[in-house]
């Protein structure tokens, strides 16, 4: 049976969403567009003037921001009124004693529309998630620019600094340790236990992804400029600015993965000799491919597990082993799954990147301990990874990025 209320529900809690992105843009659209320098002399001027510009940009993406939601939000409350019709039917068909209006039995296993339930269920969650999140990033981000522009009469030092540290913030290319360190709980995240044989309780990992990111630059990486090249390219891999990359293509590639993804099943359960479950991911095909948009989709890559290998393992084995891989792409409303991110709780926190959109199965063939650690892939969608870009420079801006 449909239950329409939870989606009703979440529409409501969008809407209030809504009613805080506005709260957020009236807050700070004096103190960012009515900025005065801080000196007569130009480059005082010239800050001030673009703190101004700022400002005038961050109204009118708010302005977009309210009106996409307010689209959304009516979407989801006309996906209510058709799901309350569908129970309706539902209602029928029971009363009927599962026997259709022409006299024929009804197909009761076959069920069409739970799948899209689970979607249009997803989606608004994902959606309320998101939301929230580029409220506190815009939030966040205004904030930063207000109090580092406050500083700059008082201690310019520390605001060309603070300038700087957000500068590197975004691509992580160069940057100090301790930014690289400190963005990386804005950016990597992973919740994961170790899977046995060895008897006792799993081994809960917070953080897979900033710990597989940290073992890497302290074991992996040789020394000279190959090994240059190589930090660089995995600091690039956990920066936010690859995170927002990922999120732009994510809703263009995810329906097609998700499509695939299908095919493959469908094919498995063919050649399996399971014809029901070939008929269900059949129908179930659109429903995945829209999921695909909204939510995101996982390509699997086990194959290229043994290439990838060779460089984990090395020419005597390794104490560990790269058994499977995979890349998550986010959808629209993906969310993510970061340390600290935008919003959310302790290593729930939204946004994402490069690196951490990368899933891989550890298989250790240690005396020791011989169990799995599998790292999740955690796309992030453009809304997400855009909002918790504005969050790591709104807080780099403010100098609370470090500590």
């Amino acid at each position: 049976m449909i239950t329409p209320e939870p989606v009703h529900g979440a529409a409501q809690g969008l809407a209030g969403i809504g009613s805080s992105l506005a709260e957020a843009t009236a807050t700070v659209s004096g103190p960012t567009t009515g900025i005065a320098a801080a000196a007569a002399d130009e480059v005082s001027i010239a800050i001030a003037s673009m703190f101004g510009e700022f400002g005038e940009e961050f109204q009118a993406l708010s302005s977009h921001a309210q009106a996409f939601h307010s689209q959304f939000v009516n979407a989801m409350n006309a996906g209510v009124g058709a799901y309350t019709s569908a129970e309706v039917a539902n209602a029928q068909q029971t009363l009927l004693g599962g026997w259709g209006t022409s006299g024929a039995p009804a197909a009761a296993s076959v069920d069409p529309i739970t799948r899209w339930q689970q979607v249009l269920t997803t989606t608004t969650q994902n959606a309320q998630t998101v939301f929230g999140a580029w409220d506190a990033g815009l939030s966040a981000l205004a904030g930063g620019v207000c109090t580092g522009f406050s500083h700059l009469a008082t201690n310019p030092a520390g605001f060309f600094a603070n300038l700087q540290t957000a500068a590197r913030s975004v691509p992580l290319i160069d940057a100090p340790n301790d930014v690289a360190l400190a963005v990386a709980q804005h950016t990597l995240g992973g919740i994961t236990s170790t899977i046995g044989p060895p008897p006792g309780n799993p081994v809960l990992v917070n953080d897979s992804h900033g710990e597989l990111y940290t073992g890497l630059i302290a074991d992996f990486f040789p020394t000279g400029p190959e090994g240059v090249l190589l930090t660089g390219a995995l600091d690039f891999a956990a920066s936010p600015l690859s995170g927002v990359l990922m999120g732009a293509v994510g809703p263009f590639v995810s329906p097609g993965v998700a499509l695939f993804n299908s095919v493959g099943n469908i094919v498995a359960d063919i050649t399996g000799g399971n014809p029901t479950g070939a008929l269900y991911g059949l129908m179930n095909t659109p429903a995945n491919v829209v999921d695909g948009f909204f939510n995101g989709a996982t390509l699997n890559l086990d194959p290229l597990a043994p290439v990838v290998n060779q460089f984990v393992a090395g020419p005597t084995g390794g104490t560990e082993q790269v058994t499977g891989l995979s890349l998550g792409f986010g959808g629209l409303f993906s969310t993510g799954q970061v340390v600290a991110g935008a919003s959310g709780p302790m290593y729930a926190g939204v946004g994402g990147s490069l690196l951490n959109s990368v899933g891989v199965e550890l298989t250790f063939v240690e005396q020791d301990f011989q169990g799995v650690l599998p790292i999740p892939a955690l796309g992030v969608g453009p809304i997400a990874a855009t909002a918790n870009l504005f969050s790591i420079v709104g807080q780099a801006l403010g100098a609370t990025l470090l500590g």
